[in-house]
């Protein structure tokens, strides 16, 4: 992964298990950390670092790519399901402003706040994607929602930029 774009000051240069382990609080909330660091190709291995801002560049940009899978499959329920009731196509409905929210927060995030080494609004922005997400989820599990088959997109995603999140704020205060 190239790095030499990113020279944010006083920004510590970092292995992966140890920006994993600062971030995250549990065993299990480290594993995906390490794991989605390997998927995002970064070197594991403890001689390697990289600037803390790459591997919150690294999760925004994942929990992107992961977006953008559940706001096709959302499209496509919405275009192709004819046998939606009212209420599950109203959630569905809403769980697409609510991607475009959260999308929209990931997005300043990325080309706003970590691209310009720019760190002291970035919990807000996070918690507002959350939340954003959070309110997809919320639609996906009412009760009128016969199967939502898209609940585990969401989750995942949820989960994609709660990991976001831990990373970078890492960097608040630097």
């Amino acid at each position: 992964m190239a790095t030499s774009r990113l020279l944010c000051p006083n920004v510590p240069h970092v292995s992966t298990n140890i920006v994993c382990s600062n971030a995250c609080g549990t065993k299990l909330l480290y594993n995906h950390c390490i794991d989605e660091m390997q998927d995002g190709d970064i070197d594991p291995s403890p001689s390697r670092t990289e600037e803390t801002t790459v591997y919150a560049i690294l999760a925004a940009n994942q929990a992107v790519d992961s977006y953008r899978d559940t706001l096709k499959a959302l499209s496509i329920q919405l275009q192709q399901n004819k046998s939606l009731s009212g209420p599950e196509s109203d959630a569905y409905q809403g769980c697409l402003g609510d991607y475009v929210a959260a999308s929209n927060s990931i997005a300043l995030i990325i080309y706003n706040c970590l691209d310009n080494c720019y760190f002291e609004k970035l919990v807000g922005i996070y918690l507002s994607g959350i939340t954003s997400l959070e309110s997809c989820r919320d639609r996906m599990l009412a009760p009128w929602m016969k199967a939502p088959l898209l609940y585990p997109k969401v989750e995942r995603d949820r989960n994609k930029i709660v990991m976001a999140y831990l990373l970078g704020r890492l960097l608040v205060g630097l």
